[in-house]
This record gives structure tokens, sequence and C-alpha cells, in this order.
């Protein structure tokens, strides 16, 4: 794949903005709800409970597929996943438009939870691979990836707002709004059909084994697992903590509701500074290296914030302080996947490395969570934060060690190779 280096053309450049836009729209259906709420409620006449097993079957079915995803990533060809994953959720989308009954409301959330996971993420990471090789670096496209989703977030979800303040009523405006998610899918469904069918790398993207000799090739790799672990810690960080942001200000600092809430908004611009930054230099220094700084950066950031006065007067360095800690995360999360190019991952194994790293690395969701919530209900909530980012450094320095191990991995593989020229 040599001749493929730095053939950052055209097509590269549509296969680059589909796969942005297309891996932020396929998720909103669902995540909307951060927004859209009680329109929600509203639209689908449930109680909060109900609505919350929507979600939870969707988490579920997600949980589920996240490993056999990346199997079938490795027999069949990006493109196929690509195309299924954006018309299947756009399909279920239009579905959803008609907010029918609380039991097909289940099937649909469910079936999204399918066609986001076991057909998309894993056939996602993989085609950023392959689009790495066509510009020169994994790191820099998985990077680009998570700032082009966050990039593409701000005018799609910004014209979302505009159309939805627009509807007759709640239920019209989310109609319209969850109209616009669907019709981004479709295309973007087409477009990966048309522009990802590169045979050559079609080929190299499909493993020839069988499924359990693939399975076990994967799971054999002590270094696939040591990048589950890595990524463990470092998702444990950066998605509890960002995921808190808005209630540690209230509780710790006196931020109002309005104040508060305008964090995951403000923070959404700068998110892209810390993914781009950190795609340069995980070409440059290594994507393991990376992610091991990122970690850092967001350890000191989360540990200043837990040292801060807990008195009004803080509420602004606070809001300061994690501006930058986002950049420290969004460097983070574009080097998720990044170390699977240090530690040898063909093209072919990608698909199953990814839907392992995936399921071990987001279990934290299953727990911390729950953690948090207990510790809130318990104690004081200025105590209860602090112990929760202490819990959350904790994994971060995890994260760090276990990059370390893959740091010294390649370090030993390149003194060899040196030894050997």
């Amino acid at each position: 794949m040599e001749k493929n280096k730095n053939r950052f053309t055209g097509k590269a450049i549509v296969q680059f903005i589909i796969l942005c836009t297309g891996a932020y729209a396929i998720y909103m259906p669902v995540f909307c709800r951060s927004a859209y709420y009680d329109a929600l409620l509203e639209a689908f006449q449930v109680s909060n409970t109900e609505f919350a097993s929507l979600f939870s079957t969707y988490t579920l079915m997600s949980l589920l597929t996240y490993f056999f995803g990346g199997v079938l990533a490795d027999k069949f060809p990006p493109r196929y996943l690509l195309a299924i994953s954006y018309v299947g959720t756009a399909a279920f989308t239009f579905w959803q438009m008609q907010f029918p009954s609380f039991g097909m409301a289940l099937i649909i959330y469910g079936g999204m939870g399918v066609t986001t996971t076991l057909t998309f993420w894993s056939a996602l990471i993989k085609a950023t691979r392959q689009f790495g090789q066509l510009i020169g670096g994994e790191s820099k496209a998985l990077g680009f990836l998570e700032g082009g989703r966050a990039v593409s977030g701000m005018f799609v979800s910004t014209f979302c707002v505009w159309l939805f303040a627009k509807g007759a009523s709640h239920v019209v405006g989310l109609r319209n709004v969850l109209a616009v998610y669907a019709v981004v899918m479709v295309f973007c469904g087409i477009g990966a059909w048309f522009v990802f069918n590169d045979e050559e790398q079609a080929r190299e993207a499909v493993a020839q084994e069988s499924l359990p000799k693939l399975i076990m090739e994967c799971m054999k790799n002590k270094y696939v697992w040591i990048c589950c672990l890595t990524v463990m810690g470092a998702y444990a960080l950066t998605s509890t903590l960002s995921g808190y942001a808005s209630s540690i200000g209230k509780s710790c600092f006196s931020l109002t509701v309005v104040v508060a809430a305008m964090i995951p908004t403000i923070t959404t611009y700068i998110v892209p500074i810390g993914s781009f930054t950190g795609g340069f230099l995980g070409d440059k220094l290594g994507g393991a290296r990376t992610l091991r700084i990122g970690v850092l950066g967001t350890i000191i950031a989360a540990f200043i914030i837990t040292i801060l006065p807990s008195v009004p007067a803080m509420g602004i360095p606070f809001i300061v302080i994690f501006c930058i800690t986002t950049i420290f995360m969004g460097a983070v999360r574009g080097q998720f996947y990044a170390p699977l190019r240090e530690i040898g991952i063909p093209m072919h194994l990608s698909g199953t490395a990814v839907g392992l790293i995936a399921t071990l690395g987001y279990s934290p969701d299953l727990f911390l969570p729950l953690i948090t919530g207990r510790l809130l209900d318990m104690m004081d909530p200025v105590a209860a934060y602090k112990i929760v980012i202490y819990v959350l450094i904790a994994f971060g320095i995890f994260s760090m060690l276990m990059a370390t191990v893959i740091v010294s991995h390649v370090k030993k593989n390149d003194k060899a190779k040196q030894s050997v020229e």
C-alpha cells in the first residue's frame, strides 16, 4: 500500500466528509435526547422511566454487538457495512419520526443499537485506517475523524436547533430535526457505496481466515488486550469527566443552570483543536505516546479542579480549566485506536481488534454511573465529586501505565529493526 500514501485526492476528501458527517448523524436519533429530552417525552407520550428503557435497550444491543461487529468488519469491505448502517439507521429514524407506540419504539431503539454498532463502529474505524493510508498517517486520520465529527456537529446541530424552534409545536419541530438526520444518513449511505470502492483496499481489508481462526488470532495477541485496558482507563477518565462537567459546575462552584448548560456547547468548539493536534502528534510521536500525553494533561487538569475552593468565585476558573481539559480529552478520544498500527495489527484483523477494544474499553459505562449516583445519594455533592474525580484519575494513571507497555514494545521493535539493518 506504499503507493497509496499521501494521495489526498478529491475522492479522499469526499471519503473523509462521509465518515465524519455520517459518524455524527448516525448517533443523533438516539443521543439527541440531551437537547430535546422533553420534546421526546411529549412526542412518544412516555414517562421518564419508559424513555430510560428505550435508551437502555439501545445500550444493551450496542454492548452485545460491538465484538461481533468487529468480526463482521473483517469479513466484508467497509463500504458495504457503512452503506447498510447509514441507510438502515435512516430507515429506523423515518419510523421514529412517526412516534409510534412504546412497544414499537423499543424495536426502533434496539434496531438502531444494531445498525450503529454491529454493522457500523468497527467498519468506521477500519475505513478510517484505510483513509489514513491515503493521506499518509493513520493517527492523523483517526484524530481528524474525531475532530471532523465535532465540526459536522457544529453545523448540523445549529441548523437543527433553528429548525426545531421554527416548528409549529415541539413535536413538529422534533420531527423536522429527525428528518434532517435521516436525510443526511441517506446521502452518506449512497456516497459510501460509491467512494469506498478501491479494489486493492477491499482485498486488503477482507480476512481470508475462518471466523474461529480470526477470533483466536486476535485474542492471542497480548497487545490487543493491553490496548483494551489502555482505552478502558482513558475512556473512563474522559467520558465520565465530560459527562458530569455541568453538574460539577453547579454543585461545586454554584454555576447557574443556564451557564452550566452552556459548558457542553462551548467545549464542542474546542474538541477539534485537541483531536486535530492529537492526530498530527500521533503520526510524529506514535499513537500510544500521544495517548499518554493526553491522559496526563487530563489528569493534571482534573486534579486542579479538585483543589479549587468550592466557592462561586471559582466558577469562571473552573470553566477555563475544563476548556483546557477538553483539548487534552479531544486528543485522547481521537487516538483510542491509533496504537493498532504500532502493535502490528494488519488491516484484515483490525475490525475484530476494534470490536474487542470497544467492548472492554467502553465497559466503564456499565458501572461508573452507578458508583457516581450512589456517592451523590450518600454524600455531600462537593465531597462526592472529589471522590469521583480521584477514581477517574486512578483510571487515567492505569491507562498511562498500559500505554507505556505499548511504547516499550515499539521501542524494542525499532531497536530490533535497526540491528538487522
